[in-house]
């Protein structure tokens, strides 16, 4: 006779019940859920806003123009270098990293795979938002001289210059800022990980602290315009706010559920398959078109055999057993 694992589990777990804090094993994020969708509503508005004053000459563009040449020629290097370092905390390769690993870590505590859920759900939509700083097409700033000489009134959305000035102008791929969206989301999700676990004033610096030092850095090493960040903060927090109003804890997980409890197994495959989806994105254009196919066919595949295997395990019956000739 063999003992499933959620079994011993639960037998070495409910003992210790009575002297560890209630929630320690049972994950739920951390939070209350958004009572209104207004502050959405007005967030969105906002972005709307930046965005179509960015469309034409417009104030913000000047202003854009005249912070990003005002820092041009007061930079000093010991701030540059701080400014860089701070910027990491806006980079996905870094804090989405630590992000994953908080969620493994929740995942293999509660034996469940909704950490990790949660996790690919939100983290996709930076995918989206990389795909609308293509569409959007607005100049980077680090060529401003070489901007100036092809578009005099300023960078504005919808430009998409590849060379002029005497050099290549990169992708125009400004707005907006990714790092401002990753902050938001990336230290966000951690909060909803193990915000339980941490005093208030640990969580209110994550939530502040990371936005208003890529924000800053960002506009002084000249990496985008000023109007770019405040645009990506208003996305992440969206972003954020739709994932907080999910129950991940207890949202159905329909074909999934075959996958709860989650054993070791489960969770690694489930990894190895999240962080295929985070490098797809760093790929070149062809390869990762073939491992956005390849990745999602891999999971349903994993799935299908899982379904078939609990199925199967389900309608299996004992067969009788039938008497020996020796007994008749």
């Amino acid at each position: 006779m063999t003992v499933r694992d959620d079994a011993v589990v639960k037998q070495l777990i409910t003992p210790l019940r009575r002297y560890i804090p209630v929630n320690w094993f049972d994950w739920e994020p951390y939070g209350k859920r958004p009572a209104s969708w207004w502050p959405d509503l007005w967030l969105f508005l906002g972005f709307l806003a930046i965005a179509s004053l960015l469309t034409f000459p417009s104030p913000l563009v000047t202003m854009d123009w005249e912070i990003r040449e005002w820092v041009w020629r007061h930079k000093v290097d010991w701030v540059v270098h701080a400014a860089r370092v701070a910027t990491e905390l806006g980079q996905a390769r870094t804090v989405a990293t630590i992000t994953l690993f908080l969620a493994i870590w929740c995942a293999l505590r509660s034996r469940s795979i909704r950490p990790l859920l949660m996790y690919v759900l939100s983290f996709i939509t930076l995918a989206v938002i990389l795909g609308m700083k293509h569409l959007l097409g607005r100049p980077l700033s680090q060529h401003l001289w070489q901007l100036h000489d092809v578009s005099p009134e300023g960078s504005m959305l919808f430009t998409y210059y590849t060379e002029g000035g005497g050099g290549n102008i990169p992708d125009a791929t400004a707005f907006p800022s990714g790092h401002a969206v990753n902050t938001i989301l990336l230290f966000g999700l951690i909060v909803m990980l193990v915000g339980g676990l941490l005093p208030a004033w640990a969580r209110w610096s994550l939530v502040l602290v990371p936005p208003i030092a890529v924000f800053l850095s960002q506009v002084y090493i000249g990496h985008h315009w000023f109007w770019d960040e405040p645009a990506g903060l208003l996305l992440g927090l969206i972003i954020i706010r739709s994932a907080r109003r999910v129950a991940w804890h207890e949202v159905p997980l329909g074909p999934l559920e075959v996958f709860e409890p989650a054993t070791r197994k489960t969770i690694l495959i489930s990894t190895l398959l999240i962080l295929g989806v985070m490098i797809t994105p760093t790929l070149p254009l062809v390869q990762a078109l073939i491992s956005a196919a390849i990745l999602p066919a891999l999971g349903l595949i994993w799935l299908a055999v899982r379904l078939r295997a609990v199925k199967r395990g389900g309608s299996e019956e004992p067969v009788p057993k039938q008497p020996s000739d020796s007994s008749r």
